[in-house]
């Protein structure tokens, strides 16, 4: 028996989380919090708003979290007449270096008939680094 390879944690030292408070996006954070206990990976959580209480979201991932790896949060803040939230985090990820984005499939879409939403649709279609989606 071969001795064990850790290929997978040069696959993902950098790993970008994509949060909106959904359950799938936490779910999302769930698996990004895996990867760095088991590879070490950093982790920085991504939430774009329009208007959001930067306060309450800090909370809600802090209290998923609990301690078990560090993380950095940054809140893409945008005006809807300038941007969209796909535009923002797309932008966000072409100015920074992640060797994966880890994204919930659907976020916070009423039709729940809808397999992906269209964040993650955008994100999966036009980021340039690997895209995980968590159903």
């Amino acid at each position: 028996m071969t001795e064990p390879t850790y290929t997978v944690s040069f696959w993902l030292r950098k790993i970008a989380v994509l949060v909106d408070g959904s359950e799938n996006s936490f779910r999302a954070l769930e698996l990004a919090l895996d990867f760095a206990m088991r590879y070490g990976s950093q982790i920085t959580v991504i939430h774009a708003c329009e208007t959001c209480n930067e306060t309450e979201i800090s909370e809600k991932i802090k209290r998923r979290v609990n301690d078990r790896a560090e993380y950095e949060l940054k809140i893409l803040k945008y005006s809807s007449k300038e941007s969209s939230t796909a535009n923002e985090i797309l932008k966000y990820l072409s100015e920074n270096t992640y060797d994966a984005v880890i994204m919930g499939a659907r976020g916070l879409s009423i039709n729940s008939e809808l397999n992906i939403g269209s964040v993650a649709m955008s994100v999966a279609l036009n980021a340039t680094t690997t895209v995980i989606l968590v159903r």
